[in-house]
């Protein structure tokens, strides 16, 4: 009797110190007003964040949690350079609040005065200063010259059933976990540079040798700020959506060719997802390529933006495969929204699918013959491996997530029929659109949607 105690009080203890508990009700909504000056040269990065958060859920908000996730990136690659730091946290009524610095930065803790109650709203600034390091991956500043700023805001974190998100982000994957938000953005730049971001520019004026840019983007996932000084320029128009390019020609393999192809793919691909999935409702679609840093360039989606590694090899076969893949990102994770730490699968196994479709759909290759059965392999090499896993738990993390996904979503379209599940997944687009899906959400618009019985491959596939 004396050990339960013990583990009851632990237990409430560690929900405690969470900030929450299951059975509260809390639910936000937040938007974003950010004023930043960025100088490539000195790598520094500073901004004055307002942030609006309301509190729609029926409980008090003690303390509220943010996430930079660009800070993960110094963590995971051990980047001895490259922080953004908060400096100073104020509410509305100009009073200074204590914020806690966690995970390395990854997270803060702001600590409020008064609890935030159910319908009320509160306005946060948040001053931010930074230093951008050598590009890893996805963040810093490349020899090429291009300067990629994904996931530098602060975003309020995720209160889900389980609490606040705020676990440690694992090694794989991509970690982001955000509930969509409106953003508007000013940033300040050297004359010369040009500014890209997962927005619309609603302005750009210059002076005494500074450009400020002006950006919207509403219902994203997050803000992303690419900068350069020899941007090429494309653009495409599909249904309501411009396609802007932007690729740095010092790069290697950004030809003209490549480029024109690139805008080519992105726009096919986008056509082609409207075909089947809710039309893409963003005025702009942002392509730039992926910068080289540390001998890699990684394809990456953004709300409202990809980037794509460009090569000439092949024929280019690469960065089709990745403009097709990134595009697919923009309704999965980009407009249904997952916990990529929970369940990656919904976002990575549903665009590796995407593409295989889009690749058909092209007549760029014999798909059954090639694409499908690269990624049917996974079953017969880790069979049995649930895909509704976090990259923690999946031995071979993208054997899992990627092919284990990919193969389970073709073979239920085998299954059910292709007109008949490609509807389906409209209907899950839909329902889910702007949120956070679960896999039960998908399973509901699977069951719904056909009367075959599934109930065999979904019990292979999902835990």
């Amino acid at each position: 009797m004396k050990k339960v105690l013990m583990v009851l009080l632990l237990g409430a203890v560690c929900l405690a110190l969470a900030g929450c508990g299951k059975a509260r009700d809390l639910d936000f909504e937040a938007w974003y007003d950010i004023d930043a000056d960025l100088c490539p040269e000195e790598r520094t990065l500073s901004y004055r964040e307002k942030a609006v958060v309301v509190n729609t859920g029926t409980d008090e908000a003690e303390e509220l949690y943010f996430h930079i996730y660009a800070n993960m990136f110094k963590h995971l690659y051990q980047v001895e350079d490259g922080d953004i730091a908060v400096t100073s946290v104020w509410d509305g009524g100009g009073r200074a609040l204590d914020f806690e610095r966690m995970q390395e930065g990854v997270l803060y803790r702001m600590a409020l005065d008064e609890p935030l109650k159910p319908g009320e709203g509160m306005e946060l600034t948040i001053t931010c200063d930074g230093r951008i390091p050598d590009l890893e991956r996805k963040y810093g500043v490349s020899p090429d010259g291009d300067v990629h700023l994904p996931l530098f805001a602060a975003q309020l974190a995720v209160f889900d059933e389980d609490g606040w998100d705020i676990d440690p982000l694992p090694e794989e994957g991509d970690g982001r976990y955000a509930e969509a938000a409106d953003y508007a953005l000013t940033i300040r730049v050297p004359e010369g540079y040009t500014v890209a971001c997962n927005g619309t520019e609603t302005g750009c004026e210059t002076a005494d040798g500074v450009t400020a840019y002006r950006f919207r983007a509403d219902k994203r996932r997050e803000l992303v700020v690419m900068a350069c000084r020899d941007y090429a320029r494309r653009e495409r128009t599909v249904g309501g959506t411009k396609i802007l390019g932007y690729f740095n020609t010092a790069v290697s393999g950004v030809t003209e060719r490549s480029m024109d192809q690139v805008m080519d793919w992105a726009a096919f691909a986008l056509g082609y997802y409207n075909s089947f999935l809710p039309d893409y409702p963003y005025d702009t679609l942002v392509v730039t390529n992926a910068a080289l840093g540390s001998n890699v360039a990684v394809n990456m989606e953004y709300s409202g933006m990809l980037t794509v590694y460009i090569t000439e090899q092949n024929g280019g076969y690469a960065s089709r495969l990745g403009a097709y893949h990134e595009v697919a990102h923009q309704w999965f994770y980009g407009l249904v929204g997952n916990d990529e730490n929970r369940e990656p699968w919904l976002d990575e196994g549903f665009a590796t699918f995407a593409t295989g479709l889009c690749l058909e759909a092209s007549g760029a290759e014999d798909v059954e013959g090639t694409y499908w059965d690269v990624y049917a392999v996974s079953d017969e090499t880790l069979p049995g491996r649930k895909v509704n896993v976090g990259p923690d738990k999946a031995e071979v993390y993208e054997f899992v997530v990627y092919n284990r996904g990919c193969s389970f979503l073709k073979r239920l379209m085998d299954a059910v029929g292709r007109e008949a599940f490609l509807s389906l997944l409209g209907t899950y687009c839909r329902d889910n659109m702007y949120g956070v899906a679960r896999t039960e959400d998908f399973l509901s618009a699977l069951y719904a949607g056909t009367d075959r019985d599934v109930s065999a491959l979904v019990d292979e596939y999902i835990g």
